[in-house]
């Protein structure tokens, strides 16, 4: 049904700002498609950086896009894209993620204390959805930068609408302008096609799936690398009346990588793949306006493949499979006009080694007045896998579940905050945790070097202990004199204590920063042009110096110096710093809409410290740096039909 556009004189309106009535979610951020658009970049707008930014989010270098939410490692977070599981979502080694963002909608960051309904994950809730498609008319976006060109495509249909988004790199080409060889391509494609059924019944199907292939191939020298990920999604929403509705989720998700290494005839292949089938049903109740139940079911199938094999010895297999299944209740509770209590359970099960578990949920907000919010979370959350990565090598990733040996990584999330809000030029809002955890892991060295016997268990691969973080976030969004976007400032605290690794001693993990600040900000300048900049600033990561060298003789009668290393993670990098903006213009060409965007990463070319490494050539040892992403401009065209 549509109104006819007719102007009517009306009294003067004062509009003054108040907040949503929503669930109580505690650390929740979301991010709309225009704000991951306008933060500068290298080369691609990327979802993850734009994450990387928001406070409580840590990142280990310029190369990497994983995230490392309040102490936890990359694999604690649940990505999520249309309800279905995500494993392993970055391109380029790891340089930014599998998100083309012109095909996405909106993205919510939960930090912690998420409801019942989520699970599986010990840190964070990362929520991407899909663009819908324009139900009025069709229209595009086409764009183009250093590393890749894309197309996103929407529009109407009969019953509905539809997206369709393409991505695909030209560095091979750009390697090959500058004479270099550079045998590599990614690409990715996003689909949703949404059906509104009847009046009470709305359908979509989503699709992604993405690439990374490297070949080099020279003479005694080959190296084959693939990796990517492929997920499909069916979702069906039933209004049975104004109080009652279903949700259905029906979805496949699958990461699968391998690696071919051949030097004069000798040769290594590794192969690693997760697979995930899922059925989720949710039903959402609201029998008064002072309470709101949801309660659902979720069973997956998960079948994990590792295999490597050196040379002509016996290969390395480890082939798992598995059902994960849980039920979870919960009841949004308005207590008061000032207070809303929102308590839920979850019961988790994995087939592997029969772990039952269940998680309570708690979180309480209290309205002190118009400008003054307070809340309370805890949540406890279990994990049934574990990931092992390598910085820079995301084709390198292997996923692990639990079994009858390695318990379930736990950890508990304890959760204050305070929102004061909204006033004319902005709100602010501020939030403690603290979050100790149970069976976390780290991969066993024994395994990097092949000796772990081919019947081996989880418990041969991985080294299981305790830890713990805990920390505070600022977080301050800003509409004053033009400028918009946000500051934030976290301090954050992080410590492990794994049996079988660094002597059983207490350290600090690669992801453990103390102070971190962003400021995000954007400008409209003129009818035509605008600006955007992100200061960045934290704490160096945990470096482990060296404690001595000493020589050793080989059989062969070589000589080479060793260094003893000291206490793991006991000293730190240089502070990290560095300042990227960006210029636009917009303009017409009869009916399309073109923006130009110059970018420059590293404005005054700071030196970041990424690798810290001594030259035993010497003596003393001296240091040697490699550094991070230097002043780099580039530049983006995106056209609008």
């Amino acid at each position: 049904m549509e109104l006819a556009t007719a102007p009517h004189e009306i009294a003067t309106t004062e509009v003054v700002p108040t907040r949503l009535e929503t669930g109580i979610e505690p650390g929740k951020l979301r991010l709309e498609t225009s704000q991951l658009r306008q933060m500068p970049v290298v080369g691609e707008a990327d979802l993850f950086r734009a994450v990387q930014a928001l406070p409580g989010v840590s990142t280990l270098s310029d190369f990497s896009a994983g995230l490392y939410v309040r102490g936890g490692s990359a694999d604690q977070n649940l990505i999520l894209l249309d309800d279905i599981d995500v494993y392993n979502p970055n391109h380029l080694f790891g340089f930014f993620s599998t998100f083309n963002v012109d095909a996405v909608k909106n993205v919510d960051l939960q930090k912690g204390g998420y409801p019942a309904q989520y699970g599986g994950r010990l840190s964070s809730l990362l929520d991407v959805h899909n663009r819908d498609g324009n139900r009025k008319r069709f229209q595009g976006v086409a764009r183009t930068g250093l590393i890749a060109s894309s197309a996103t495509l929407e529009g109407p249909w009969k019953h509905g609408s539809w997206m369709v988004s393409g991505r695909q790199t030209h560095l091979e080409a750009l390697a090959k302008a500058m004479k270099f060889d550079l045998p590599y391509q990614f690409y990715d494609v996003q689909t949703r096609f949404n059906w509104d059924v009847t009046a009470n019944d709305r359908a979509s199907v989503s699709y992604y799936s993405g690439r990374d292939e490297l070949n080099w191939d020279e003479p005694g020298f080959n190296l084959g690398l693939d990796w990517g990920n492929r997920t499909w999604g069916a979702q069906w929403t039933h209004v049975f009346n104004s109080r009652l509705f279903s949700h259905t989720v029906l979805g496949h998700s699958r990461f699968d990588s391998n690696s071919d290494f051949v030097l004069q005839d000798i040769g290594f292949h590794s192969t690693n793949s997760v697979e995930d089938l899922a059925l989720r049903q949710n039903v959402s109740w609201a029998p008064s306006a002072a309470h709101k139940l949801d309660a659902g079911l979720e069973a997956k199938r998960l079948k994990f493949g590792f295999r490597s094999a050196f040379g002509n010895a016996e290969p390395l297999e480890f082939p798992y499979r598995g059902t994960y299944g849980s039920a979870y209740v919960q009841d949004a509770w308005r207590v008061s006009d000032d207070w809303r209590v929102q308590t839920g359970l979850r019961l988790d099960h994995y087939s592997k080694g029969d772990w039952w578990r269940v998680d309570p949920r708690l979180s309480a907000e209290r309205t002190v007045n118009e400008r003054l919010r307070v809340h309370a979370a805890y949540g406890r959350y279990h994990q049934f896998l574990n990931l092992v990565s390598v910085e820079g090598m995301s084709f390198a990733d292997m996923w692990f579940p639990v079994d009858e040996t390695l318990a379930p990584g736990r950890a508990d999330h304890w959760i204050a905050g305070a929102d004061f809000g909204p006033f004319r030029h902005g709100e602010l809002g501020v939030e403690l945790y603290y979050k100790p955890y149970a069976n976390v892991v780290e991969f066993s060295e024994e395994f990097t070097r092949s000796i772990v016997p081919s019947d081996a268990r989880m418990s041969d691969l991985f080294r299981s202990g305790h830890g713990r973080s805990w920390g505070g976030e600022v977080f301050l969004r800003n509409d004053w004199r033009g400028w918009q976007g946000w500051s934030g400032y976290s301090y954050g605290d992080a410590k492990r204590t794994i049996r079988g690794y660094n002597f059983g001693n207490t350290y600090r993990p690669t992801y453990d920063r103390r102070h971190q600040w962003v400021m995000s900000q954007s400008r409209v300048l003129g009818k035509h042009w605008g600006t955007s900049f992100t200061f960045r600033y934290g704490t160096g990561q945990p470096l482990t110096l060296p404690a001595g060298r000493y020589t050793v003789l080989d059989v062969n009668g070589h000589e080479y110096d060793v260094v003893l290393e000291g206490p793991k993670g006991g000293s730190r990098l240089p502070d990290y710093h560095r300042l990227d903006a960006s210029i636009s213009s917009r303009f017409h060409i009869r009916k399309w809409k073109v923006e130009p965007t110059l970018q420059i990463v590293n404005v005054y070319n700071h030196k970041n410290v990424y690798v810290r490494s001594w030259d035993t050539s010497q003596n003393p040892a001296r240091v040697h740096d490699v550094h991070q992403l230097p002043f780099l401009p580039t530049l983006d065209v995106k056209v609008e039909f």
